[in-house]
């Protein structure tokens, strides 16, 4: 009961510098480049809180990111609906914590926060089904390394000191 209790403590996330930032007004929770990473997040030329909004950073959508994956074997949400339109479309994961639970993407294919952002700066793969908020976008070395940076400010630090 108690290793059960641990994990689901690691569930609640809202005290992050994130939080500090955003809902609290707190202009030293972030560096300046994490600051610039925020502002490359929620940008429209990036699309990034497109899909990850709100408290949660999810809009709890299914979407395909143009990820290489073997959709025969895993079609994502096609397996569900049968929909045809619905091959390659994942759930869009909360970015809460997001530093702590690598690898990434629905299949563990990206080891590293800089792998998945270098997918997303090089639009994906080429798929039909491909959502249109993934393209390739213009950032440089340093604004990548910004955005990541940004990521990590998502971690409440509370769940560091918790064993799930």
């Amino acid at each position: 009961t108690r290793a059960i209790a641990c994990y689901e403590r690691t569930l609640v996330s809202g005290w992050s510098r994130y939080d500090r930032y955003v809902y609290e007004g707190d202009q030293n929770a972030l560096t300046d480049q994490e600051r610039h990473g925020y502002e490359l997040f929620t940008s429209a030329s990036t699309g990034c809180s497109g899909c990850h909004n709100g408290h949660s950073l999810s809009d709890h959508s299914f979407r395909n990111v143009g990820l290489a994956t073997d959709l025969v074997a895993d079609p994502g949400r096609q397996r569900i609906t049968l929909d045809p339109a619905d091959r390659g479309k994942f759930k869009v994961p909360t970015l809460r914590n997001v530093a702590l639970t690598a690898p990434y993407m629905h299949d563990g294919s990206l080891a590293t926060l800089d792998a998945v952002v270098a997918h997303f700066v090089g639009g994906g793969t080429e798929d039909p089904l491909k959502d249109p908020l993934v393209h390739p976008l213009d950032l440089s070395a340093q604004d990548q390394a910004d955005l990541v940076a940004f990521l990590h400010t998502l971690t409440d630090d509370r769940s560091l000191d918790q064993v799930p």
